[in-house]
């Protein structure tokens, strides 16, 4: 059931629960929930009486918790939960939630590591219950774009696919403490990973990490560099930062017809036509006419250049939509947790050979 749709056995809207009121519980599942039908929030849980006397003012029907515990023994009639908490708990929370027999929309970072993240893949198939996870940059219309475009073959075999997200912040929240599960590496680049595997097509050869602290307080990374090696060939370079102040392209890939640059607004595709291009001989001879580098007997490339929108409304998907559909409706999934165990697996291996091997036991440095 951890990758497939749930038995649809109820009809009107799937009443959930936010656990976790703070930037991504409110900011985006609640607001996100706000004006949809097909969903309706029945319960919160939150350590701060504010958030929940808000929950409970802004939706009709909404009993508020304090304790999780508390929550999982009377549900309000929830059967979904998003579970939007700090990182360290996600994994442990969600396995309660599913033997609890709720479906679960758990935030990233999905788990701290692959163990737990296939004891919440057990879990829900032990539960028979959905298991999500807000990868929720795959519905994303820019993303779907540029897939297509890949997948249409104008840029040829792909060679490299570079992704930058950069900026230049400094913080001191608790997501700079390793003990939380905090740092750039699981809770910014799950999305950005999750975007790359996604875009490289193919299962993962190697992966080599440098992870340091630049700006930021605390023992957590804020800069992060990987790149991977896809069995096919192609190679993932990809940098998250707080440590750059000048802005970097998002997207640069190069292929054997082509390259393709994103500024954020738009696409520019410069590439050649595969039916114009003369075929390539070598020529062993040792004298080199006019020493020149190059083609002998010269090559002349007709480039084609485009611009397109970066994202137009057709490629963009409804995220809770789509899980409303896997509820009520029986079908797949968007987001599978086995495909988001091979982000994990990927931080994981992003880890190896650096200082920051994860999250800290509580009483240890």
């Amino acid at each position: 059931m951890a990758g497939k749709s749930a038995t649809p056995k109820a009809e009107g809207p799937v009443k959930v629960a936010i656990a976790g009121l703070g930037r991504a519980g409110w900011a985006i599942h609640a607001e996100a929930l706000k004006p949809r039908s097909d969903f309706q929030v029945v319960a919160a849980i939150d350590q701060v009486p504010e958030r929940r006397k808000e929950a409970e003012a802004t939706f009709p029907g909404c009993k508020a918790y304090e304790d999780w515990k508390t929550f999982l023994k009377e549900k309000n009639g929830a059967e979904l939960v998003v579970i939007a908490t700090q990182s360290v708990a996600h994994g442990p929370m969600s396995i309660e939630a599913l033997a609890a027999g709720l479906h679960v929309l758990v935030e990233k970072p999905m788990a701290m590591n692959t163990k737990e993240a296939d004891k919440m893949i057990a879990a829900a198939k032990k539960a028979k219950r959905i298991l999500t996870i807000h990868q929720n940059y795959r519905a994303h219309p820019e993303f779907n774009h540029l897939k297509h475009i890949l997948q249409s073959g104008i840029l040829g075999r792909i060679v490299l696919i570079k992704n930058s997200s950069v900026n230049f912040a400094r913080r001191n929240d608790w997501q700079t403490l390793r003990k939380y599960g905090g740092g750039t590496l699981n809770n910014t680049c799950p999305h950005t990973i999750d975007q790359c595997l996604q875009l490289l097509g193919s299962p993962v050869a190697d992966v080599w990490g440098d992870l340091q602290i630049g700006v930021t307080a605390g023992d957590a990374e804020d800069h992060v560099k990987v790149l991977i090696r896809g069995k096919n060939g192609t190679v993932v370079d990809m940098e998250v930062t707080a440590v750059c102040a000048v802005k970097q392209p998002q997207y640069l890939i190069q292929g054997t017809l082509g390259t393709l640059v994103s500024d954020g607004s738009e696409f520019l595709i410069k590439y050649l036509d595969p039916a114009k291009l003369k075929p390539l001989k070598v020529v062993e001879t040792m004298a080199v006419p006019d020493r020149k580098y190059g083609v002998i007997g010269g090559d002349q490339l007709e480039w084609q250049e485009k611009r397109v929108p970066i994202a137009p409304p057709e490629f963009k998907l409804d995220f809770y939509g789509r899980l409303y559909q896997s509820i009520r409706e029986g079908k797949d999934l968007l987001v599978t947790p086995q495909s988001v165990r091979e982000v994990i697996h990927t931080i994981e291996w992003s880890r190896k050979g650096t200082k920051f091997p994860g999250t800290v036991p509580k009483g240890k440095k």
